[in-house]
């Protein structure tokens, strides 16, 4: 276990119904209708399994709604190998940051504290707090649009194509330029449910969806977790209704798991995971403090 983050975390259980669900001892394939299912359109996008037993990392793009459950998930592939070092997940998300911010030109203070900073923690011989990972080649974009065309987000409707094309080119340039970082894979999922600001953040799907079209082959969907925290609303949100609390991080963890592993994905890890209680407050502090160097 990630010593920044162990003591944020501890053991206990879960009511029988999740434990039934994820009790299988392969990679299941779970009804939609249960707490915890993969929407069969990520069923498909998983065909493929990341997890080869080669050293790799993974470097994590996003905002707010990903402080903690990057470190769930280094957790579960450290089981899944067998061993701690095999998989680095390092956390590059920097709060109230979406797409824009992620496209900001270089010298402005958006560009400086997301890509200037990812840079200057995870890239290169002189990375700050990479320590002896690997340098990523695999992005994982836990993402939004919020304030690409609107401060909502440029899709207003499912008939909205032409906001899902400004989506769609927001997200596209993002990609290319984790790409021309030396990123050689994109993985990009779309915001968990928000209540406020509904429908224009389901409606980010369509944007991604038409970025797929556009054929980059590095370019891929990952888990559809608005679907999945939508279904599990408000359970999974802490009481403001808008960032993951435990259950809502462990749902995170256990979809972006299933789609890195693929067909790879065993249950009794998952199971487990959900068998532990975290911290997430005190994760997100964990979180924080290290970005700072301290």
């Amino acid at each position: 276990m990630n010593a920044r983050w162990s003591r944020a975390c501890r053991l206990a259980f879960l009511p029988p119904m999740l434990s039934l669900l994820l009790a299988c001892p392969s990679a299941p394939t779970p009804d939609e209708d249960q707490p915890g299912a993969v929407p069969v359109s990520q069923q498909a996008a998983a065909k493929h399994g990341l997890l080869d037993g080669q050293r790799k990392s993974f470097v994590v793009v996003g905002y707010s709604t990903s402080y903690a459950w990057p470190d769930i998930l280094q957790e579960m592939l450290d089981e899944h190998s067998g061993g701690e070092g095999t998989y680095q997940v390092l956390n590059a998300v920097a709060g109230g940051a979406p797409v824009e911010h992620w496209i900001a030109e270089p010298g402005t203070r958006d560009y400086e504290r997301t890509i200037g900073a990812m840079t200057a923690d995870f890239m290169g011989l002189d990375a700050l707090l990479r320590g002896d990972a690997p340098e990523p080649a695999i992005a994982i974009c836990q993402q939004s649009l919020q304030l690409t065309r609107t401060e909502r987000g440029p899709v207003t409707s499912e008939s909205d194509m032409v906001g899902a094309e400004m989506g769609a080119d927001a997200l596209e340039k993002m990609a290319l330029r984790l790409r021309d970082l030396g990123l050689e894979q994109v993985y990009i999922a779309m915001h968990i449910y928000k209540k406020p600001v509904e429908p224009e953040v389901g409606n980010e799907r369509i944007a991604l969806a038409r970025l797929l079209e556009r054929g980059h082959d590095f370019i891929h969907d990952g888990p559809d977790l608005w679907t999945v925290t939508r279904e599990r609303y408000p359970d999974c949100y802490e009481e403001d209704g808008l960032h993951p609390n435990d259950l809502g991080s462990k749902l995170m963890a256990e979809h972006w798991y299933r789609t890195l592993a693929g067909p790879d994905a065993r249950g009794e890890i998952i199971l487990r995971m959900h068998e532990r209680e975290y911290d997430i407050r005190a994760m997100m502090q964990d979180y924080l403090a290290w970005r700072r160097g301290e």
